[in-house]
């Protein structure tokens, strides 16, 4: 913005040594330099109010709330987000988006989610949510607006997830649209696998089970290509050779 100040209304020069000089000089000087005391105070505390600053001003508490107004052409190093940690929860709760870009909590029983105050439709926002899974019977039901990537979650069943082990899982939700559409991704989590033995021509797993679908006898790998029932099967042998 441009200052109101101005500097050329005071004369510098007045008073004239050695001479008699008019009080109107004086007052025209105290006038002008009292007026642009007064622009300057509402310029410094327009600032004051506005600009981004490195700490707190004297007498404040730092707060540079951007308000949802843009930076642009800048280059970033060292960014990080507010974590918060929201405990150990069981039930219904609803993460606040204002909280903080990661947020973590744990599960002492199956919880329930909401979400709040995503930004304006617009405006792309991402949320990191780490979540402790504290008992393989713990499950995490989503809101009906997380309808978008919930294909590429394990254990995903139309809202609810369920946990094949007990550890930390990174997901991240993102929306465009104010929270009525969110995405969800799962970063990173517990591997969980089964291994299958060795030795005798044995079905892995129970009937209806996927890992029930594959055996091992020796070095042969077999193929279910049927129905897995537990006892009579079509199996398809897979010869494996070293690359």
């Amino acid at each position: 913005m441009a200052s109101s100040i101005n500097t050329n209304n005071i004369d510098g020069t007045f008073p004239v040594a050695g001479q008699d000089n008019s009080s109107q000089g004086f007052r025209d000087n105290f006038t002008n330099l009292k007026s642009n005391l007064g622009y300057a105070k509402t310029e410094i505390e327009d600032l004051q109010a506005k600009a981004v600053v490195k700490s707190a001003l004297t007498g404040t508490t730092i707060d540079n709330d951007m308000d949802g107004n843009s930076i642009y052409n800048v280059e970033l190093n060292r960014v990080v987000k507010t974590r918060n940690a929201i405990g150990s929860q069981t039930g219904t709760f609803t993460i606040n988006w204002n909280s903080g870009a990661y947020q973590t909590f744990t599960t002492t029983g199956s919880v329930t989610l909401g979400f709040q105050n995503w930004p304006a439709t617009g405006k792309y926002a991402e949320l990191d949510l780490m979540i402790t899974i504290g008992g393989t019977s713990h499950t995490v039901t989503m809101p009906a607006a997380v309808s978008h990537g919930t294909d590429g979650i394990p254990g995903m069943v139309g809202s609810v997830i369920n946990f094949g082990a007990v550890g930390n899982y990174l997901f991240r939700l993102s929306t465009e649209d104010n929270g009525t559409t969110i995405t969800i991704r799962l970063l990173s989590g517990p591997v969980v696998a089964k291994q299958i033995p060795t030795g005798s021509a044995t079905a892995v797993g129970a009937a209806g089970d996927i890992a029930g679908m594959i055996k091992q006898d020796g070095t042969d790998l077999f193929i279910c290509t049927g129905t897995y029932d537990g006892s009579t099967v079509i199996w398809k042998k897979l010869v494996l050779q070293a690359i």
